[in-house]
Parts: C-alpha cells; structure tokens; sequence
C-alpha cells in the first residue's frame, strides 16, 4: 500500500491557514515525495479571495476590519469565501503521481471521487457537477459557492462542497471547502456589491443528514475516503522549527498585504505541527 503524509490541523487564522498551504506545495514542488493530505478549519472566521481579485473590488475591506474576519488572499483561483461552519481540505502532490491520472480534468475528478466517496460513508449521496449552473448567472464579483463549476459536488443540486487548483512545474495544489452548515452563506454581508440571496442554491452536511456533523469525526472519514479511493495508508506530518519559522513568516507577510491587524486566533504560530 502506498503511503501519504497527513496532517491534522487545528483551527487556526485565515494568515496561517493560507500559508501552510503554499508552503505544503512548496515543498513538494521542491523535494517531490509523498501527497500531502491536509485537513482543518478557521478560526476566527475568514474570507479568502481568489489570487487574481482586487479586494476592494470583490468585498468590504472595512466590514471585515470592524467585525474581526480575516481577509487573505488564496494562491487558487476562484472568487470570494466565507470560511465558517466548514471543513477544508487541501492536497499537495507530484503532478507525475500516476494515482491522480494526467491533466488538470483527471486529477480535478480523482480527488472529486474520493470526497463522494467520503460523503457517502456519511449517508450523503453527493454528485460531481458537470459544470457551472448556467440557470443563474454570478458576477465575477459574487461569491463563490453561489454556482457550482465543473468538477465540484452537488446534493440534489445544490452545491455542498467547492474546490480550486494551483499547478506548478511539477507539483499541484487542490484546496475546498464542504460545508458543514450555512454559516458561509454570511459573504453577501462583506461583499463590495449587493448580492441577492443564494441559500436554495447550497446545502450542507447537517441539512443533508439532519444532525449536528463533529468536525473530528468528519475529518477521520474525509481521510478514510481518500485512503479508501486511492489505496494509501497514511503517516502523520510533523513541520520542523525551521519549516515552522518560514510558515509563521509568510503568515505574517499574508496579514500585512490588506493592513490588517497581525494574525489572531487559533494556536500561535510557534505551535503549528501536527
């Protein structure tokens, strides 16, 4: 059985959580080796804006500041994400890892396939969106979740689960959030142009299996659907202080680029391995 590397995050700042994940490809973009599973959460809640936008153009810097969210930018595309009431995964893997096939459609599907997997052992029968939802039209200033693009997991239409990719010279990062409740649906309060209400066109793990989901519990079978998809066992990831140190630098470098307050919430910086 191949192995993997996993790491168990606590929830910890948008700063933070962004950083980890450019380093995570990074990293494999450098040395190669074993895929990087990575799960966790937010804390405090976060918004997070595609790598192209212009942040006073898709959201409210000012309502951001004044109610605590932290703002940061994505190395994905996409467009903007209230990170609340969800799990987020994110993959980092060689782009010759042959588990994932070739291309941006095969390996975007691969990992689509191990989330439905996983959703199905939690008694939620998810499918993979064939593309966007075309009855409804999203500003390029609009939120994320409020279309489902190609690739991305759908509940009887509506979207529960997004996902983004960045591909470099020979590695890729995929991170997305699935919702554990409707907390997300809170962007049209930040976002720079008014928005009409999107709630019929997401659902969530609590709606679809009608109780309070544990972020544990879900987390454990998240990771139990990739083992099971991809035939790997996985060993824990530990960071070391000088990986440590280069994640809590850019961490800050991320919070200075909007003028926010410096990173807050979750564990300190200094306490970032699994």
């Amino acid at each position: 059985m191949n192995k993997w590397l996993y790491l168990d995050d606590e929830p910890c700042s948008g700063y933070l959580n962004m950083a980890t994940d450019e380093f995570l490809l990074e990293r494999v973009e450098r040395g190669g080796g074993a895929p990087v599973l990575r799960l966790y959460s937010f804390q405090p809640p976060a918004v997070t804006i595609g790598f192209h936008q212009a942040a006073h153009r898709a959201v409210d810097v000012e309502a951001l500041r004044r109610d605590g969210i932290d703002l940061v930018r994505r190395i994905t595309g996409g467009r903007a994400l209230l990170h609340d009431g969800e799990i987020t995964y994110s993959l980092a893997a060689p782009l010759d890892a042959k588990v994932f096939g070739s291309g941006l459609r095969e390996t975007f599907l691969s990992i689509s396939r191990a989330l439905v997997r996983s959703l199905a052992i939690l008694g939620v029968e998810a499918q993979v969106a064939p593309g966007p939802n075309h009855t409804r039209k999203v500003e390029k200033s609009g939120p994320c979740l409020a279309s489902a693009s190609r690739y991305e997991l759908t509940v009887r239409g509506k979207k529960i689960a997004g996902s983004a990719q960045r591909r470099k010279k020979t590695s890729f990062l995929q991170h997305g959030s699935i919702l554990l409740d409707r907390t997300s649906a809170g962007i049209t309060s930040y976002l720079a142009k008014s928005f009409d209400s999107w709630g019929e066109f997401i659902t969530s793990l609590s709606e679809e299996t009608g109780a309070k989901m544990e972020t544990r519990e879900v987390k454990r079978i998240i990771r139990d659907g990739f083992a099971d998809t991809f035939g790997v066992d996985f060993k824990e990831l530990r960071f070391s202080p000088e990986e440590r140190a280069r994640i809590r630098t850019r961490a800050w470098e991320k919070a200075e680029e909007f003028s926010s307050p410096a990173p807050t919430g979750g564990r300190s910086h200094d306490d970032i391995s699994a």
